[in-house]
């Protein structure tokens, strides 16, 4: 497999782990974990404790980003990848032993935190670290399209966790589901791990890290140089990534049960949209990570930004509008929008930077957007979806248009030996 093809396998089974983490880890908080490890809270105080420790590590991911960032920039890029694999993937593979709050009294949850807390640190670099790898290893007529893969992970964490979920659940009794099935989808991570050491194990240093160290250029403190000498891109590459993640965690709950409540939609139709939304993102991210080769990331990225921009300021009104059909056509151009902004985003923000700051830019910026955007995101929604569903969609529109501005007014850095995208 030529480089820009293992990069390409590595980016993707590391951030695809990622996603998997996440949207596994809720769902099973609101199905399994408030009988596993909260049985003492009352039934909606057990769900919504459990859920809350993904706040845990949302907090943890900015110094994991800190942490790899460092380890990427001082050690090596492959040295970054292996290490936010295989931590990411043990935690969440030993959340799948953990022993319920019968067994161990307190130290169950506390346990569950610790993982969670390790699960953030991972978490933090994973992304970057293939952002950048598949920068660097691509050639730069196709760094728009080889880095558009390490987007893939999301839909395709989103899609591998309900599937298997799903899959786990239909093949045993309610019962046998909640006393120890839901643990194999948690153990199965050890398949990814060991798949994505695989592919990372044969990915070679890239060439400008390379360079970086034979002429003697690496950062003896890549944080210090990036906060002394480059806040300007840290600040643009947090702007840029920060209406993207404000969409995933805006939208992924609250405006489900929207949903069905005003639009009168059926449970059939939004698991349907469950497998097929993400289905579509797969299929349409390489295809506009292709299209940012030839017509510039920054174009494609702003025009996906302000259609993602308008649909989110539409969203309750095509809800209450009563059309099913109206509302259906409106997400498909969402994701049709929402694609062809996010697919560009891993070359813009990784190419910001210059090589000695790369990874701890690149982690920094992407998990400050996270911090920022997808905490507060799940805090704004979910005390507004209920009792007033407008503040969440036009706070989405407002953090796009922010995107958006940095995208337009920003600044274009084009390190002299790594050529940013433009």
């Amino acid at each position: 497999m030529p480089v820009p093809g293992r990069s390409i396998a590595a980016g993707l089974i590391g951030t695809t782990l990622t996603w998997y983490d996440f949207f596994l880890y809720v769902n099973a908080s609101v199905l399994v974990f408030k009988h596993q490890f909260f049985p003492y809270l009352a039934p909606f105080t057990a769900v919504l404790t459990a859920v809350s420790l993904y706040g845990v590590s949302l907090v943890a991911r900015p110094l994991g980003g800190l942490l790899f960032g460092h380890i990427g920039d001082r050690h090596g890029r492959r040295a970054a990848l292996v290490a936010t694999l295989v931590l990411t993937g043990a935690a969440t593979g030993l959340i799948g032993v953990l022993p319920p709050y019968r067994e161990a009294g307190i130290a169950a949850p506390l346990l569950l935190v610790a993982l969670r807390l390790l699960q953030g640190l991972g978490l933090g670099g994973a992304w970057a670290s293939a952002a950048v790898v598949a920068l660097e290893c691509a050639p730069p007529e196709r760094r728009g399209r080889v880095s558009s893969w390490a987007q893939i992970g999301a839909p395709a964490g989103n899609l591998l966790a309900f599937g298997m979920l799903t899959g786990v659940s239909a093949l045993m009794s309610p019962g046998a589901f909640l006393t120890w099935g839901w643990r194999l989808p948690f153990l199965l991570s050890a398949l990814p791990v060991v798949a994505g050491l695989w592919a990372r194990a044969r990915i070679a240093e890239s060439g400008p890290y390379e360079e970086l160290s034979s002429a003697g250029e690496r950062a003896a403190r890549p944080i210090a140089a990036l906060l002394s000498a480059h806040r300007t891109e840290l600040l643009t590459a947090t702007a840029i990534a920060l209406g993207a993640d404000v969409v995933l965690f805006a939208f992924s709950f609250g405006s489900v049960l929207f949903s069905l409540k005003v639009a009168g939609l059926s449970v059939t139709v939004l698991v349907a949209a469950a497998v097929l939304a993400p289905l579509g993102l797969i299929a349409l991210i390489p295809f506009f990570g292709a299209l940012s080769d030839r017509w510039g990331a920054r174009r494609v990225c702003l025009a996906g930004t302000a259609g993602t921009a308008l649909w989110a300021a539409a969203f309750v009104p095509l809800s209450r509008a009563g059309s099913p059909s109206a509302l259906a056509a409106g997400c498909v151009l969402a994701l049709v929008a929402f694609a062809a902004m996010y697919a560009p985003q891993a070359a813009l923000v990784a190419g910001l930077f210059p090589g000695h700051v790369r990874l701890s830019g690149t982690a920094a910026g992407n998990q400050l957007a996270g911090l920022l955007g997808g905490t507060l995101a799940l805090a704004v929604s979910g005390a507004s979806w209920a009792r007033g569903p407008l503040a969440v969609p036009l706070y989405a529109a407002a953090a796009l248009v922010l995107s958006g501005a940095a995208l337009l007014f920003a600044r274009r850095f084009t390190p002299p030996t790594h050529g940013a995208p433009t």
